[in-house]
């Protein structure tokens, strides 16, 4: 029989499949890459990248690791290898949180909003905080990429 959290892990990666827009590749029973769309109204709208999420057997309890595959200029990214600071992922996580609130709600509110008081990109971070234009063409430039996704 499976465990609570292991069915909880089955419904959240079923709800993400269930997005058209999400493009859910089933990597390992707990693992998906999908897709996260650059919200409106930033210098990210239009893009498209694709990420990773992995739950821990402890799931719920405990946050998924979440990361970009593919580069993102932003305060709060590495660019290299696409880890993610983000509170709620890092310290702030809930049971109630899913999923869904990572893809539809978390990312795209770090991408509205950076915070670049706890920078992972330190250059993207004092770029944001000394030259906002520059920043926004910077994210343009080191966040485009050529190809379509196979999923």
């Amino acid at each position: 029989m499976p465990k609570a959290s292991n069915k909880r892990i089955q419904r959240d990666i079923a709800k993400l499949s269930e997005k058209e827009d999400a493009n859910v590749e089933h990597i390992e029973d707990d693992t998906i890459h999908c897709m996260i769309h650059g919200p409106e109204d930033t210098p990210y709208e239009g893009l498209t990248w694709k990420i990773v999420i992995s739950f821990p057997e402890s799931y719920p309890f405990n946050s998924p690791s979440v990361g970009f595959i593919d580069n993102i200029w932003h305060p709060n990214v590495d660019y290299e290898s696409g880890s993610v600071c983000l509170n709620v992922l890092n310290q702030s996580w809930s049971p109630i949180y899913s999923g869904i609130l990572i893809l539809d709600t978390f990312l795209p509110q770090l991408l509205t909003y950076p915070n670049p008081d706890d920078p992972l990109n330190e250059e993207a971070a004092e770029m944001y905080i000394n030259n906002i234009e520059e920043y926004n063409i910077e994210c343009r430039k080191r966040s485009e990429k050529p190809g379509v996704y196979d999923f």
